[in-house]
């Protein structure tokens, strides 16, 4: 699938926002799809009563293939993937349950619950070592041990009632002894393999990201998209921004920190954060982010792009017209 058909545009993606992408792997990527809204009903639209959908692209074939699925009542879904026990895309709605439907892994999967009236409140899924964990609201991380499994991963955390200055938006890893999670007002902690602990941090901002680079340094960014380096309670501040919008998401690929948020696209240049350019053009893409098995995805509200590190690809893009001739 060197570009997603007129037909299957026209079908299932046209009248739909994407929202988020995943890589699940070099030839498999999914997309979180919302129906678009008229503006004129978005004021009394409950976010709920959007319909949501599931989309796996399968990028390397000949031929278009695809699956998908359609769902009611999914507040807010994040999107995520895993490849153990089985490799699947998830999404997960932030209601009082942490409702998951899942598509992939040979079969029809139930749909499952991370924690039943605990309200998880999951901002984000990330996947670890093959394993997916639900990143949330007020110190709230749980993973997935297995199928229909979601077991709390909160050891350390104080039993407090959780505030908004508490996290959290992101996690990343080195190892499964040495993790990271941010979020809230600078609230950043550190699991050792045993236990998370509380690390301190030069400011009360929000944050957003945190990415376990290749070069061995921790990256955190925040508030006005600002960027710091660092490990455990050692951070300095390397770019002070001035957007009014967090970044989306922040990963490292083919060795530089890549960072995308609704407006910008950017990499960390030593310096800067530098516009991203490719054979001597700068890209114009904006979004939601994913990179896994040497393949990085953006994710626009009507396209999306890949890099294999050498070249770069669009999968996705709108086609002009009533009757579909041209693209756009």
């Amino acid at each position: 699938m060197t570009h997603v058909s007129q037909e299957i545009w026209l079908d299932r993606i046209q009248g739909w926002n994407i929202t988020d992408c995943a890589v699940r792997s070099r030839d498999v990527i999914s997309l979180c799809l919302r129906r678009k809204v008229d503006p004129e009903d978005v004021s009394w639209t409950a976010d709920s009563d959007i319909p949501s959908r599931l989309m796996n692209l399968f990028i390397n074939r000949d031929e278009n293939v695809f699956g998908d699925r359609t769902y009611a009542g999914l507040k807010l879904p994040k999107l995520g993937v895993c490849s153990v026990p089985v490799a699947q895309a998830m999404m997960v709605a932030r209601n009082a349950d942490g409702q998951v439907v899942l598509l992939g892994g040979g079969r029809d999967f139930s749909d499952e619950f991370i924690a039943p009236g605990k309200y998880p409140m999951t901002h984000r899924i990330k996947t670890l070592f093959g394993c997916a964990y639900s990143v949330g609201q007020g110190r709230s991380i749980y993973k997935r041990a297995s199928i229909g499994s979601w077991l709390p991963f909160n050891e350390g955390f104080p039993a407090i009632e959780a505030v908004t200055s508490h996290g959290f938006e992101d996690m990343d890893a080195f190892s499964e002894g040495d993790m990271y999670a941010v979020g809230g007002h600078g609230d950043v902690w550190h699991f050792d393999g045993e236990r998370w602990s509380h690390m301190q941090f030069p400011s009360s901002v929000q944050l957003g990201t945190v990415t376990c680079a290749g070069d061995g340094q921790v990256y955190i960014s925040g508030e006005g998209g600002s960027l710091w380096v660092g490990q455990k309670s050692s951070w300095k501040r390397i770019y002070e921004g001035n957007s009014s919008v967090l970044w989306n998401d922040a990963l490292w690929f083919e060795g530089k920190l890549w960072l995308s948020s609704d407006f910008q696209f950017r990499h960390w240049d030593g310096r800067s954060l530098a516009p991203v350019t490719h054979e001597g053009r700068q890209l114009w893409l904006n979004g939601h982010m994913d990179a896994r098995d040497g393949l990085l995805a953006v994710a626009g509200v009507e396209r999306l792009n890949v890099f294999d590190g050498e070249n770069w690809r669009t999968i996705v893009e709108p086609y002009s017209g009533m009757c579909g001739k041209g693209r756009g």
